[in-house]
Formats: structure tokens, sequence, C-alpha cells
């Protein structure tokens, strides 16, 4: 018989055994049970990570278009999985007697099976209200001009101008984006109809100080006025003051710019000989001075003045004898703005004219 010491010393070794095989076998009991139990509970984990849901009973397309084959019928509630991708233009579908403009969007079912779904039919499980509204408005940006792009304008817009130099190079990043918005409102509209043209009120907000007219983008310089007000430095000022000369009417940029004479809200014709083109030359001089942040906009405002005097094919309000006068004035006292080769080419334009080779005096009804 072993002493009483001894005896302890044994069975606590062994206890210590025993109990360490006892905590190995439930803890890999534990694990298969666990393994298990996230197998039973997949498809709620699925549901709890799906960020969409059939608001409206619809189809999920193979393709994202109406006329594509079914996948799957989605009733309303359906939740569904936002894979990130969107069609590149808007479709106009019918819910009922409105017809709702969006893009597709790439979606998976909880069952797995990927295709498109309409944007009009779904929305994010949580969003409401704003946040609602700003998920469409950013579907549809991505739709119209890329993901890339979209987040560029989002950015843009939001951006905080304090001075004139940050002003310019703001301004030209808004042209830029408006060139590209605006021959992807060219192409990225799927109409079911000629007639039909779809709402773009939405865009506004996006825009700063550019405004949507019909489906052109106009830069609005009463509004751009606002935005310089709040800015450090003049140069900003003294380029928006000019251009507010240059575009009298409704202080938009448009196709009637203080030099022609309109005939309808877009078509004109020149009003050379009426003195506004010399007087937008001299006053272009000073503000090249007083604004060479703007140098490059300010060249393009030259480009299009030009352009109304050179254009062959342009017809003329003012009588011969005018035209004649205010070119004269022109390369007998030229502004510095104007290089060798615009002179020259001011020059040959003006022999044209002695020869008769343009169309005048429209105002005389002849």
């Amino acid at each position: 018989m072993l002493p009483l010491r001894q005896y302890s010393k044994a069975t606590i070794a062994m206890n210590r055994l025993v109990y360490c095989l006892l905590c190995i076998h439930y803890g890999l009991l534990g694990f298969c049970l666990a393994l298990l139990a996230g197998a039973c509970n997949g498809a709620f984990d699925a549901h709890s990570n799906a960020n969409l849901r059939v608001y409206s009973t619809t189809q999920l397309r193979e393709r994202p278009e109406e006329s594509s084959s079914t996948v799957q019928h989605l009733p309303e509630g359906t939740a569904l999985n936002d894979l990130g991708e969107v069609s590149p233009y808007f479709t106009g579908v019918y819910a009922g007697d409105s017809l709702l403009w969006e893009p597709w969007l790439r979606v998976r079912t909880l069952e797995g099976r990927t295709g498109w779904v309409f944007g009009g039919f779904v929305q994010p499980q949580e969003a409401d209200g704003k946040d609602l509204l700003r998920w469409r408005h950013e579907k549809r940006l991505q739709a119209l001009f890329g993901r890339a792009n979209a987040q560029r304008l989002l950015s843009w817009h939001a951006q905080q101008v304090l001075t004139d130099s940050a002003l310019a190079q703001h301004l030209r990043e808004g042209l830029a984006l408006r060139n590209t918005l605006q021959l992807a409102l060219r192409h990225g509209l799927q109409r079911s109809a000629p007639e039909i043209r779809p709402t773009l009120n939405w865009l506004h907000p996006y825009l700063r100080y550019f405004r949507l007219l019909g489906h052109t983008i106009a830069l609005d310089y009463n509004s751009l006025a606002q935005e310089v007000k709040q800015t450090k430095g003049e140069q900003d000022d003294d380029f928006v003051q000019y251009c507010l000369e240059i575009y009298p009417l409704d202080s938009m940029e448009s196709p009637l710019p203080v030099w022609v004479f309109p005939l309808n809200v877009t078509e004109s014709v020149s009003n050379l000989g009426a003195g506004h083109h010399w007087i937008a030359l001299q006053r272009l001089d000073e503000v090249y001075r007083q604004a060479p942040l703007f140098q490059p906009e300010l060249r393009r405002i030259k480009e299009l003045l030009l352009d109304d005097i050179l254009d062959s094919r342009r017809i003329y309000w003012q009588p011969l004898p005018k035209i004649l006068a205010e070119l004269d004035r022109m390369l007998q006292r030229p502004p510095a703005c104007l290089s060798e080769q615009e002179r020259t080419a001011l020059t040959l334009r003006r022999q044209m004219f002695a020869l008769g080779r343009a169309r005048t005096n429209l105002r005389s009804g002849r």
C-alpha cells in the first residue's frame, strides 16, 4: 500500500491527465457543432448581408433590357445583393401609368443566381428619404458617365473654393466634367418613343454654377458671380464681370453673345458693324492683364468672337459699309490680344467683304 503522500501525488497527476483529455474532446465537439450551426444558418447570414430589396414585383433578367430572357421572378420583398455594376444607360420602364427612368443594376439572389434588375423597382434595405435619393442619384450618375467620373463630379461639387486661383482650377475641372456629361446625355438615354424625354432636374444640385437647359449644360455666370464673392483675390471677379458683359441677355453661356443679332433663342446672325466686336476685344486686352489666371477661358472667348467674323458661312445683319468700318478699326489699332496670324486672317476677310463675297445687310430684308 502506497504511503498517503505518494498516493495523493499520483491521483492528482491522473486527474490532470483526464481533465486535459476531456477538454480536448469537448473542444473538438464544440467546434464541430459550430460548423454545423453555421451551415444550418447559411441562409440567414446571406439574408443579413443582402443590401437591396425588391419593392415592386419584377423580373431578374439575363441582360439589362426588358426584352431579355427572365432568369428568375422576383416578388415584392425579395432580398438581393448589389454587385456594383450599373448599365451604361437609362431605360424608360412603365410602372402603372408612370414612366420611370433608371439604369439597370447587376445583382445576385440569395440562392446565388445573378442577373440584371431594373433600378426603379429596387432600393437599399435600410435607406429612406435623403439617403434613398442620394443612392438613386449616384446610380444614375454612374450610368450616365461611369463610376470614376461620377465620383469626380461628387467630389467637385463638394469642394470648398477659397481663392481666385482655386476657383480657376475648379472652373477648369467643372468645364471638363460638363463636356463629358454633355456627351453622355446624348448617348445614355434609351427612349421607348422618340417624343418621350425624361426629366433630368435631379442633376441640378450637382452642377453647382452650371445650369441644365433641356439636355444642354450651360455655365451660369450669375451663379459663378456668387461663388467669386466668397474667394480671396480679384482675378476671378474681373473674369466673371467680363463674361457677364459678353452674355448680357440672361448671363448664361449660350450661342447668343453680345456680338450677334438673335433671330430666336438658339439662332443668330453676326452683328459685325455695330461695334460690339471691337469693344469686346478692347475689354479682352484689359482682362488679360487683370486676370492672367483665366487666360485659357479668355482665349476661348476670343476664338468665338473671331469665328463670328471669319466663318465664310456666316450671315451679317449690318450693311457692308458699317462692317468694313469696324474691321478697319481693328486692323488700324489691333488689340494686343490678337496674334499676327489672327490679324492676317482679318485682313484677308476684309478683302472678301470688299469683293462682295459675304451676305450682308440682312436687316434690310433683301
